[in-house]
């Protein structure tokens, strides 16, 4: 029976703390040089910084769209608190 709470136990612990890591983006953001070499250069950095910018917007929406379902989250809450008095 013990091992069966551990895990359980861990299991809570584990889910409790999911949302305690603030998160942060993955995106390398592209090194500018001083000074383009030649055209194509110029090209690869812009190419770079495309995907950079799609990055950042990718998770911008990703945490934005997290936030709104915890906020659904917490609003169900408060709703259920409400119906049960005090």
């Amino acid at each position: 029976m013990k091992p069966i709470l551990m895990i359980v136990a861990l299991i809570m612990i584990r889910c409790a703390g999911a949302d305690v890591i603030m998160p942060s983006h993955n995106c390398a953001k592209p090194l500018r040089p001083g000074h383009f070499a030649t055209g194509i250069d110029e090209r690869n950095y812009q190419r770079q910084l495309d995907v950079y910018r799609r990055c950042l917007s990718d998770f911008i929406v990703e945490q934005n769209k997290r936030a709104r379902m915890h906020s659904e989250a917490a609003r169900a809450a408060e709703n259920e608190l409400r119906s049960i008095g005090t």
